[in-house]
């Protein structure tokens, strides 16, 4: 979402001179719908590990599959299994390849004619099967619960207590929670309660503004006091920032280090 208007190996330096020393990316084989890359400018697991290595960034994850289920099919959907784990299995072989420590996943929309209960044991039984391919990869999983009010129309997983119930049953060292603060302020609010009592199997934060999905001032929640309440709980993971910035993205990432740290001005 940031440095859009370059090619996705240029991206990688830029944000280490914006000062970023970690990176997420989108999906591994997608080109312009996807994230903004150009049709000629096709990734590449060697190339994405040395820009990295180069520019001194850490990548922490990718994406397997689009959260409506139409790029990987899904897990709320038990017929398209096969397709969802040749897609998981590929992209964890190039997060393995190209030394980035986890991927994303996407639960895929509700599915008429199911209940809720067959979905959600159809993602299960989904989850089990990608932990497997997970632990042989030796790349970690991340579970992310969307908003299904504004961003994502009809998307299953919109709570982050059914996502960590999800991880819990799965049981896997390789799966964790995805705990996305955008999208649960949407969605359930008390934010601080839901991490805490979540927090042992959360592995990742995202963090941007609502309304609008702008820069983590511009909103309505408090993000230094989230921030806070996430370091008092002894989390030493990644807040990452998921946003689309309305202002030159290396100025905005400068600024929402400041905003968090207490050190902004106006």
């Amino acid at each position: 979402m940031f440095f859009a208007d370059r090619l996705f190996l240029d991206r990688i330096p830029a944000a280490a001179q914006a000062g970023a020393s970690r990176a997420e990316m989108w999906f591994t084989d997608q080109t312009a719908w996807a994230d903004g890359m150009r049709a000629s400018d096709p990734k590449h697991p060697d190339k994405v590990r040395a820009a990295a290595a180069a520019a001194g960034v850490v990548i922490t994850n990718a994406v397997i599959g689009s959260p409506d289920g139409s790029l990987g099919g899904g897990l709320t959907d038990a017929r398209n299994r096969g397709q969802w784990l040749a897609r998981a299995e590929a992209t964890l072989k190039f997060c393995r390849a190209a030394d980035i420590g986890a991927a994303i996943v996407c639960t895929g929309n509700v599915v008429a004619g199911l209940t809720r209960q067959q979905m959600r044991q159809n993602v299960l039984d989904g989850l089990k099967a990608t932990a497997e391919l997970a632990e042989k990869t030796g790349v970690k999983l991340l579970l992310e619960p969307l908003n299904d009010q504004i961003d994502h129309p009809d998307y299953f997983l919109t709570s982050s207590d059914e996502g960590a119930a999800l991880c819990r049953q799965v049981g896997s060292a390789h799966l964790k929670l995805l705990f996305d603060c955008y999208h649960m302020q949407i969605t359930e609010g008390d934010l601080c309660g839901h991490i805490r009592r979540n927090l042992e199997v959360i592995g990742h934060f995202h963090a941007a503004g609502h309304p609008g999905r702008h820069e983590l001032w511009l909103g309505e929640t408090n993000y230094p006091f989230v921030v806070r309440e996430i370091e008092k709980s002894g989390y030493e993971g990644v807040f990452a920032f998921e946003y689309l910035p309305t202002l030159p993205p290396a100025e905005s990432l400068r600024r929402a280090l400041q905003h968090l740290e207490g050190t902004e001005h106006a």
